[in-house]
Formats: C-alpha cells, sequence, structure tokens
C-alpha cells in the first residue's frame, strides 16, 4: 500500500467484510484490511476510526489494528512520537462508558499495556494511569473499569511470547512495578468503599488483584496489610457471592498460594528481586492463610447442600492449593516429631481435601488428584517409614472415597465403553491408586476391599464391582508368595455366576488376569482360571477383559498351560470373529506363542505351522480378491491386522536350536515366505501394509538367521524391484538387516553389493531433488543405516 486510503474507503471495507453476502467481496476486503494493518498508514487510520466511532465495528477494527501495530512494529515510530501516541490512547480510554463494548475496551487496555511496556520515555506510567484514571471521589468512578483493564494486562503482557522485550527492558518493568505495588494495591482498596453501578466491578478488581500477585511483585508484608486480601476471603464466605465473582475471588487465592509455594521451593530466598520478606513474614501470612481457608469450611458445606458445584469445584481448588503449597513444610514438620501443635494444623489441610475427596460430583475429587501424586512422590524419595506413617490415615480415607466414586449407576446396563467419560474417571483413579498404595501397603488394601465385599449376599452389584476394581488396581503388587488371602479371593471370583452383572464379570475377568504372577506360584489354580477364561471369550461384552485375562495367563503361566495348546489354536483362529481391537488380538497372539516355545522340541515345528497357518489362510484370502489393492484400515479387508499378528509370533517365539541341526521354526517361515510375497506385490503402492510386511520379514529372517538363506535372492529381487517403483524406505531398513544377517559369510558379500547398488540410483535420485533431504528424512535414516552395516 503506498498512499493514505480515504477514511470512506476503509468504512466501505468494512462493510463488505462484515455484511456482504458475496463470500469474493469478503475475502477481498480481508485481503485488503489485511495489506492496510501491515503498512505504515494503520496507525494513522486507527487513531482516526476510534476518534469518530461510527460503529461497532469500526472501532474494533480501530482498537484492534492499534495493538497489533504497537505489539508488532513499535519501532515504525520515531521516539518523538511516542508521547502523541500515548496522549491520544489515553484520551481514547477517556471515552470508555458503560455502554462500550467489552472488546474493544479489551484491545484499547491491551494495546496501551504494550506500549507503556515498550515505551523508555514513560518513567512514572502507572502512577499517571492511576492519578488519570483513578477515582477522585465516591461519585467519580467513570473510568475504574479501564484503569482495572489494564493494570490486570499489564503484568500478563509481561510473559507474552510475542511481544519481544529484551532483558535489560524487563528487568526495568520490574522494577517498575515493584516500585508501583503500594499505589496499586492502594488504589484496590479504595476501590472496595466506593458504590458503583458496574455489577462487574468487583470480578475486574479481583483479576486485577490476581495479577499483580501472580507477577509476584507484591512483597508478603504488602499483602498481611491489604484490604483487598480480606476482601477476597470474605467474597469467599458470602453465600450470596455471584459465580463469577467466587470464581474470581478462588483464582485470587489460588494466585497467592502458588506464591507461597514459590518461596517455600526457593527456600525463602529472593525472586527476580521482587520477593524479600523473612522467613518470619512467611510464616505469619502462611499460619493467617491457613486459617482463613479452614474457616471456609461451612461455606463449602452450605454449597454442597445447595448442589453449588460451581463453588464447590471452586473450594476444592483453594483447599488443595494450599496443602500443596504447605507440603513441604508439612513433610518437615514430621521430621523426628517436633512440633506436634503446629503439625496438627497443618494436618487439618489434608482433612479439607479429603472433605472434597468425598463430595458426590467425581469431578470435584479429581482436583485433588494432582497433590495426592505430590506427596506420594515426595514420600517415596524421602524413603523414611517414620514419615510415611503419618499419612497412612489420610490414604485409606482417600482411597475408600475414590472407591465409592468409581462406583457405576445401579441402572447401567452392559460394561462401560472406553470413550465414556466416567471410564476415563476410573482409569484416573487406577493410576493415582498405584501411585499412593505403597504408603498403606498393596495387601492391605486388597484385604480391605475383598473382606468389604465377601459373604455379603445382598450387596448391590456397583459395589462389589467397584471393590473389584479397586483391587485390580494393585493385584500385581501381591507378592507371590502371600497365602492369606489371594487363594480366598481367586475361588471366589471362579463362583462369579453367569447372572452376575456384565461389569462384575468384565472386572472379575480383568482381576484374574492382574494376579497371574501368584497364579504361577500356585498352579493347581491355573486350569481352572483358564477355562473360565475361555468360557467368557466368546461373549462379546466379555470379549475384550477375557482376552486380556488370557494374554497375561499364557505370557506368565505359559508352563502351566502348554497342555491346553491345541485349546490355545482355537482361540487364536476365533479372534477374527471376536469384537476386540486389533491391539488386543496381538497381545492374545503374543501370549500363545509364548506357550508355543514352552512346547517340547519336537512338537514346536508343526505347533508353530498351525499358528501361521490362521493367519497365513486370512492374508491369502484377502490379496486373492480380486480389484483389492486398496486398504480400508481397520476393516475386514486390512492386511495388516494379520501382519502384525504374524511379526508377533515370529518377535515373541524363544527357541533355543542348534545352529549346526534345522531351526524347528524354518518350515514354517519357508511356508508363509509365498503370502508374504503375494501381499508385497498385491499392496505394492501402500506404504502401511509395505512397512508392516518389512516388520514381519525383519523378525522372521532375526528367528533363523543363516537358515533363511533359501529366501535371500526371491526376497532381495522383489525388494528391489519394488523399492525402485515405489521407493518406500522400509525396503533400505529391510536390506540393512540382510546385511547384519549375512554380512559375515564371505559367499553373500557379492550379493549384498549387488543388492546395494541395485537401491542407491533410485535413493540418490529422490535426495537430489529440490528440498529432497528434508522432503525423505527416513530414506536418509535408513539409507545411514544400511551403510553402517556395510561398514
Amino acid at each position: 500500500m503506498n498512499e493514505l486510503p480515504a477514511i470512506e474507503v476503509v468504512y466501505d471495507a468494512l462493510n463488505a467484510l462484515y455484511h456482504n453476502p458475496d463470500p469474493i467481496s469478503k475475502e477481498r476486503a480481508s485481503q485488503w484490511l489485511g495489506d492496510l494493518q501491515k503498512s505504515i498508514f494503520a496507525w494513522k487510520i486507527a487513531d482516526q476510526l476510534l476518534h469518530v466511532k461510527k460503529d461497532m465495528e469500526s472501532c474494533y477494527f480501530g482498537a484492534q489494528t492499534l495493538r497489533t501495530k504497537i505489539q508488532f512494529a513499535f519501532h515504525e515510530l520515531p521516539s518523538e512520537a511516542h508521547n502523541s501516541l500515548r496522549d491520544s490512547m489515553l484520551n481514547h480510554l477517556r471515552q470508555i462508558n458503560e455502554h462500550t463494548n467489552t472488546v474493544i475496551v479489551t484491545q484499547l487496555c491491551l494495546a496501551l499495556a504494550d506500549l507503556l511496556l515498550q515505551m523508555t520515555s514513560w518513567k512514572t506510567p502507572i502512577q499517571d494511569l492511576i492519578q488519570t484514571f483513578g477515582p477522585k471521589n465516591n461519585f467519580e468512578t467513570t473510568h475504574i473499569w479501564p484503569l482495572l483493564e489494564v493494570l490486570t494486562v499489564l503484568p500478563e503482557e509481561m510473559g507474552s511470547r510475542t511481544l519481544r522485550l529484551g532483558a535489560n527492558r524487563r528487568s526495568e518493568v520490574l522494577k517498575l512495578f515493584a516500585g508501583s505495588t503500594e499505589n496499586v494495591l492502594h488504589l484496590l482498596d479504595s476501590c472496595l468503599t466506593i458504590p458503583s453501578s458496574d455489577r462487574l466491578i468487583g470480578v475486574r478488581l479481583l483479576r486485577c488483584f490476581s495479577s499483580w500477585v501472580h507477577l509476584q511483585a507484591v512483597t508478603l508484608h504488602q499483602l498481611t496489610s491489604c484490604a483487598t486480601l480480606g476482601h477476597v476471603f470474605a467474597t469467599l464466605s458470602s453465600h450470596h457471592s455471584t459465580p463469577l465473582l467466587h470464581e474470581a475471588a478462588s483464582d485470587a487465592v489460588c494466585a497467592l498460594l502458588q506464591v507461597v509455594a514459590d518461596q517455600e521451593n526457593e527456600d525463602n530466598t529472593t525472586q527476580n528481586g521482587q520477593l524479600t520478606s523473612t522467613l518470619n513474614e512467611l510464616r505469619t501470612l502462611e499460619d493467617s492463610l491457613v486459617q482463613s481457608i479452614k474457616n471456609l469450611e461451612p461455606a463449602y458445606h452450605l454449597a454442597v447442600a445447595e448442589e453449588d458445584t460451581e463453588k464447590a469445584l471452586n473450594y476444592c481448588r483453594v483447599f488443595t492449593e494450599i496443602a500443596e503449597a504447605l507440603l513441604h513444610r508439612m513433610l518437615e514438620s514430621t521430621k523426628n516429631n517436633n512440633g506436634t501443635m503446629n503439625t496438627s494444623n497443618l494436618f487439618g489441610l489434608l482433612d479439607l481435601v479429603l472433605t472434597c475427596v468425598g463430595h458426590h460430583d467425581y469431578e470435584v475429587a479429581e482436583i485433588t488428584f494432582g497433590f495426592w501424586y505430590k506427596l506420594s512422590e515426595d514420600l517415596y524419595h524421602a524413603n523414611d517409614d517414620d514419615r510415611t506413617i503419618k499419612f497412612k490415615p489420610y490414604i485409606e480415607r482417600l482411597i475408600g472415597a475414590v472407591c465409592r466414586h468409581c462406583q457405576m449407576e445401579p441402572d447401567h446396563e452392559g460394561v462401560l465403553e472406553e470413550s465414556d467419560d466416567f471410564a476415563g474417571f476410573r482409569s484416573r483413579v487406577s493410576e493415582l491408586v498405584k501411585d499412593v498404595v505403597f504408603i498403606v501397603g498393596s495387601a492391605s488394601v486388597f484385604k480391605h476391599c475383598f473382606y468389604s465385599i465377601h459373604g455379603q449376599n445382598n450387596l448391590p452389584w456397583e459395589v462389589t464391582e467397584s471393590a473389584l476394581f479397586i483391587m485390580q488396581a494393585v493385584a500385581k503388587n501381591i507378592l507371590p508368595d502371600e497365602n492369606e488371602v489371594v487363594q480366598s479371593v481367586v475361588e471366589s471370583l471362579l463362583q462369579v455366576p453367569e447372572s452376575a452383572h456384565a461389569a462384575v464379570r468384565f472386572t472379575t475377568l480383568l482381576l484374574l488376569g492382574e494376579l497371574g504372577e501368584w497364579m504361577d506360584k500356585h498352579p493347581a489354580v491355573v486350569e481352572p482360571v483358564l477355562h473360565c477364561v475361555l468360557r467368557s471369550i466368546n461373549d462379546p461384552s466379555l470379549a475384550v477383559a477375557a482376552s486380556n485375562s488370557l494374554e497375561a495367563i499364557t505370557s506368565i503361566c505359559r508352563d502351566h498351560v502348554k497342555s491346553h495348546f491345541d485349546i490355545l489354536l482355537q482361540v487364536v483362529s476365533a479372534l477374527v470373529t471376536l469384537p476386540i481391537p486389533t491391539e488386543t488380538a496381538v497381545r492374545v497372539v503374543k501370549g500363545v506363542t509364548k506357550v508355543c516355545s514352552r512346547l517340547p522340541d519336537h512338537q514346536i515345528a508343526d505347533a508353530l505351522h498351525q499358528l501361521c497357518k490362521i493367519h497365513v489362510d486370512e492374508l491369502t484370502r484377502i490379496c486373492q480378491v480380486e480389484n483389492q489393492s486398496k486398504v480400508v484400515a481397520k476393516t475386514s479387508s486390512d492386511p495388516v491386522d494379520w501382519l502384525d499378528r504374524l511379526a508377533s509370533i515370529f518377535r515373541n517365539l524363544s527357541v533355543n536350536a542348534k545352529k549346526s541341526e534345522q531351526h524347528p521354526c524354518q518350515l514354517a517361515i519357508t511356508f508363509t515366505w509365498p503370502c508374504l510375497s503375494m501381499t508385497l506385490d498385491k499392496f505394492q503402492t501402500d506404504r502401511r501394509v509395505m512397512e508392516r510386511c518389512c516388520r514381519c520379514l525383519r523378525f522372521a529372517l532375526r528367528l533363523i538367521g543363516h537358515q533363511s538363506a533359501p529366501l535371500l535372492q526371491p526376497l532381495v529381487t522383489q525388494m528391489v524391484r519394488l523399492y525402485n517403483a515405489h521407493h518406500h524406505s522400509c525396503f533400505l531398513y529391510l536390506a540393512s538387516i540382510l546385511v547384519d544377517e549375512y554380512g559375515s559369510e564371505n559367499d553373500c558379500i557379492g550379493g549384498l553389493i549387488s543388492m546395494l547398488e541395485a537401491l542407491l540410483p533410485r535413493a540418490f535420485q529422490l535426495l537430489q531433488e529440490p528440498q529432497g533431504l528434508s522432503h525423505n528424512p527416513d530414506i536418509v535414516d535408513d539409507l545411514f543405516r544400511l551403510f553402517a552395516r556395510f561398514l
């Protein structure tokens, strides 16, 4: 844009952008206005638009343009123009009234804040703003809104990545803020006593307070004598606080508690030159906050009674934040049993947090999870049993509360869907329990949950299921030689009737799978558990849980289930009809393969052949479908599912074979090769299928080593042909596997070099194209690996 456009042209463009129904006209107007904002003329045009105030759209465009120019193009203005820009901005703020659109006010305040941060010649900006816009008496309060908005966004803009402040300027601004905190706090305190028709002024005041506290420019001494802090707690205590005001007050307390936490972590040293309070000042503030927050407990209970979940969430945030902020002090107070009075006061915060965990809405309880994670981490690293045991009663209450939260609705039918929000919550509960259970002991939790439901004939199904769910979370921690309760648990689980609720049976199966290591040391229960799992695997609602349990049992207890290999083969064959994810099916194949590894040597070859044949038959069927070269992922015609299962077989089979004897897996791999070769040809344009096929071949080659020599010639020939046609980098990776396996064989070196010579021209051609290296990172990686293997 080479010349200043007329203001009427700008109005026409804005009208086209906002009101013209023609999309082409809108696009042209948007492009033109964008070019205008990038030009030097935008400064004057934006100022004019704000002075004229023709309509909301033009004022917003003017304010947004000014903000953008100051943020990204402040260097365009000579330093002598800075004062006039500042005065013009202040004049625009004077025009704000209760009818001004909020988005315009926000943009203007952001623009002024960005100007203040970059304008080095403005020495006392905050004092000037308070002097200009602050209340002169109890009646002149018109400009409090923009003043509070500017003061709120100022600290926030300090951390903006788009505003490029140098380190020296940032240091100057921090000192400027530190010298202005008394003025800001005095302003906020005075605003508390001024009546205003603006119903949001209280919210804006608290947000401003939060912003300055979060910046950590306010000293702890200033905070203790600040009337606004008392107002924050009065707002939180008041039954009549509006939702917005209550949330703003909660945010203010949380910002303050973050400062306290930082001070505790900094060991009371200064931070950024701003916080210089003594240890006594910190402790005084902390003790005051503890008492003030404890006094909020009746207000929390009132919010619960009135089913005001939003306020309950706010209280929970506050309770959790102070417990986390003072966690280090809480832990230190338990050393050598000193400070028992103070310890009791601090541990009372845990009672507050647990009160929130007991809320009927699990979203409230979940807010506390981060605190419990941090507590468990600190106790784990402290490795002090005397300190850990002091937290045991609280963790026991926590696990009991989350167990109740994990109960499904009594009228829920079937099992939970993985995508269900409640299923996600239960998964997070499981992770939490696993993290904190060392404090109370896995065996203790396991026993408590079991005894709470054992022998209770009339217990609601959802109570039983939630207890089993918590037991499942800790079951892997149970020692294999435990002989007190696990035997009774397994016997009870095996007696769960088929008429039981599907969710109870689902969790029962998962729990049995988690007890795999215990069952491996108690082989008498393995067979009945296996039969229980196999009976459930054909039930659509239980198939996933039964498959997961079967994978665990076959992987861990493989020596005890090898006599049932024929039955397991039937299960693998039936996987195609079961409603389970591919990943689960692969894990089942993995477990059955590990059982195959434990068969007598003379049985392995035939067993492996049968196991591979199941998958080869399916792959062959897919490849023989005419006009089936395009793959639809996650469907019955997707060869990747079967390639992944075959790869799992070759990867997880472990056989001790002598080099002088035929490898028991050679015949199975030779049998599989024609099918894999057909798959490579059929789906040669599909990178995803090629990568999975090469992965399968890689594990097969690694499994039998040099005994794959008969496959070498046809494999290399096909690889070279397909790579030159479609340049899939996975063939380069497979070539490096061949070099690794056969590079030490003198008879093979010539063939391997010929393979390299056949692959390189196409690879170099791709890399020599414009941006060839950046566009083909996989080829670069795999080619480098191939060269390294040759060297």
